[in-house]
């Protein structure tokens, strides 16, 4: 029994093991990092533009709503910082990136950690420039990651070895947001910053130690970048086509309109909660610990989600039926908020947005690409989740911003907006629901492994 459990979860083989116990070592340690940022820097912003009102085209912005502006200097920056990223990534070898990225984020966690406790000092640019660092350094150590992860492993050694390391991933989050809750407040920003140069610096000796030893063990590892890497033509113009076939078909609109509509709700709560927070806490570390509570929580529904109810729900059930999960969980949520709106109830949503996010409605997003061409599959999944998911980011923040501005005094009344997007979200997996299984009954020749 025992070892049908371990094939079932964790079907790694004897020699695979350092390999996949460094990996997952190394996502955990990633992943850690980025959970005690985010309370920090969350709780940051909201608490020193609080203070220092954001003043943009004559309104006046609460610390909440600089956070949205924020949000959309995060896109930007990331886009700039993909591009260069990219380049990087096509003649340099791996290792050597991800130790000169650890060396570029321990100096500035050196300096944010030494600054970040007196934020008077700091100045709008010190705290933009500590906000943007959180998202970036997720957007550039996790692509690194699994650029480095895909360069070691076969296919079948990734169906196999990646559970593991994504468990790995899951487990960060959680000791990461566990650390900001329980001692933010006893040990003060400026020690967990600086706290993160240890992880840092163990990241690049883990990523060149594994890089060295599959070298030695597995002929087949590139241990070096090719030197003609260059970007071929047809990449250039995939993101384009991909556009192309998204606009042709009414299933990858679905896939589409499913995506954006999440972003904008995703977005819309998490405004609420920053909007209660920024009410209801006034201190600046209680609202990082209460940030970090939030993702403890999540990090642990996730797992048991993941773990207990996604692989139940999709073979018992339907991708449909999955797809249904997340928005009536937020639906439940958005109501109880509506009644009550405390701290508990939009904290639910919360952790009902992300936990179920990260497992059962990543699983059942996924699942609806399996019925498409190898074009569709790459090309159009590509244009949907770099341009239609930031698209719909920057929509909702506009969408929030001007409620805010113009309308809304109470994080409540966000909740119709919510609540009209949920009821579009639902019809529209009713329909993507029907398109899949006509697709899947159909059996195309992408399905089917063609």
């Amino acid at each position: 029994m025992i070892e049908r459990l371990r094939k079932k979860f964790f079907d790694i083989r004897p020699g695979e093991w350092p390999l996949a116990l460094g990996l997952s070592t190394y996502f955990f340690l990633v992943i850690a990092i980025f959970w005690v940022l985010k309370p920090i820097k969350r709780g940051l912003v909201i608490s020193y533009f609080g203070d220092h009102p954001l003043h943009v085209a004559g309104w006046v912005l609460s610390g909440a709503q600089a956070e949205q502006v924020g949000k959309v200097l995060n896109m930007l920056v990331a886009f700039a910082v993909v591009g260069l990223f990219t380049w990087l990534v096509r003649r340099y070898a791996r290792h050597y990136l991800i130790v000169i990225f650890c060396g570029v984020f321990g100096a500035l966690f050196l300096v944010f950690g030494s600054v970040i406790n007196q934020i008077e000092g700091l100045g709008q640019a010190g705290v933009w420039s500590f906000y943007v660092t959180g998202d970036i350094w997720t957007t550039v150590m996790v692509a690194t990651f699994w650029a480095f992860a895909n360069d070691l492993n076969t296919g079948d050694q990734a169906e196999r070895l990646y559970g593991i390391v994504g468990l790995g991933g899951v487990v960060g989050g959680f000791v990461g947001a566990f650390v900001v809750s329980g001692l933010v407040e006893q040990m003060g920003r400026s020690t967990l910053v600086l706290a993160c140069l240890v992880p840092t610096a163990l990241i690049a000796v883990l990523a060149v130690w594994i890089h060295r030893r599959e070298c030695r063990a597995n002929p087949e590892v590139p241990c070096a970048p090719k030197e003609d890497a260059v970007l071929d033509p047809e990449e250039e113009n995939a993101f384009l086509e991909g556009g192309k076939l998204v606009l042709n078909s009414k299933y990858l609109l679905g896939i589409a309109a499913v995506l954006g509509i999440y972003e904008m709700v995703s977005n819309i709560v998490d405004f609420q909660l920053a909007m209660i927070v920024e009410e209801q806490i006034a201190d600046t570390s209680d609202r990082s610990a209460f940030f970090g509570r939030v993702g403890q929580a999540t990090s642990l529904v996730s797992i048991g989600v993941q773990l207990l109810l996604t692989s139940f729900v999709m073979k018992r059930y339907s991708v449909k039926v999955a797809l249904l999960f997340l928005p009536l969980a937020i639906l439940g949520g958005t109501v109880g908020f509506v009644l009550l709106p405390t701290l508990t109830f939009v904290g639910f949503m919360s952790v009902s947005d992300n936990a179920l996010n990260y497992s059962i409605n990543q699983s059942a997003k996924e699942a609806l690409y399996t019925p498409t061409t190898q074009d569709e599959k790459y090309k159009a999944k590509s244009f949907i989740d770099m341009f239609v998911q930031r698209a719909a980011k920057v929509a909702s923040v506009v969408l929030n911003l001007g409620l805010t501005a113009l309308v809304v005094t109470d994080a409540r009344w966000l909740s119709l907006a919510v609540g009209i997007l949920l009821v579009a979200w639902i019809f529209v997996i009713r329909f993507l629901g029907r398109q899949y299984e006509t697709r899947k009954e159909a059996d195309e020749p992408a399905f089917a492994g063609a």
